[in-house]
């Protein structure tokens, strides 16, 4: 992942002025704003499913290292060589997931050796409590689906539309990007469907959040 994954922004920017430049040398100073608004877009949205994979992969394997942990202490193992094992997957991690079953690890270490209470018992009811949030986090981002496909959707109307055009026999481009009135509408057009992107995007968030 590195600086794409946890700081898209950079390459946002790049992404941005590439496209503003085919932009304008293709269609001229209508199409440089849209090029680049597009392509800002598609690499944010891209970089959020790559961080989203990601912060997946670090919880799934976080989680097994706890699994690990608890067989590892049950089978006589020093808790403090087993502990070792599992701090590469739960410990030092940004993924707000993996943070918190560090902390509830340490957490649950602590109780331990204050309270005399086996760790492995300890970890087992770690490990189910957070394999439960994490299946209705699952569940939650297939309740966000809907609001994913309809931003897909709103994405894809305006190239399907000039499609049409050309498919009647006219230039749309042309109108669009050459004429007064053609970058009025790409204009009008364009802040529309940026706004139901982003209202498309808070709903999906919305869902996840909750969990």
């Amino acid at each position: 992942m590195g600086l794409v994954g946890n700081h898209p922004w950079p390459a946002t920017g790049v992404a941005a002025g590439s496209a503003a430049a085919f932009g304008w040398l293709a269609g001229g100073p209508v199409a440089c704003p849209v090029a680049a608004g597009y392509a800002a877009i598609g690499v944010v949205a891209l970089c959020r499913r790559w961080r989203a994979r990601a912060d997946t992969t670090a919880t799934v394997q976080a989680l097994d290292a706890i699994t690990v942990l608890a067989a590892d202490l049950r089978a006589g193992l020093a808790p403090a060589a087993a502990l070792a094992h599992a701090l590469p997957a739960v410990g030092g991690s940004t993924v707000d997931d993996v943070r918190r079953i560090g902390e509830r690890l340490a957490a649950a270490w602590q109780v331990a050796d204050v309270a005399g209470v086996r760790l492995a018992d300890l970890l087992d009811r770690l490990e189910a409590d957070a394999r439960g949030l994490r299946r209705v986090q699952v569940a939650a981002a297939a309740q966000a689906a809907g609001a994913r496909a309809t931003a897909f959707l709103l994405a894809g109307l305006p190239v399907a539309g000039i499609a049409l055009g050309y498919g009647m026999g006219t230039d749309p481009l042309h109108v669009l990007l050459r004429t007064p009135l053609g970058a009025l509408c790409t204009a009008v057009a364009g802040a529309f469907q940026m706004a139901g992107l982003a209202w498309s995007a808070r709903l999906a968030r919305a869902v996840t959040e909750v969990c």
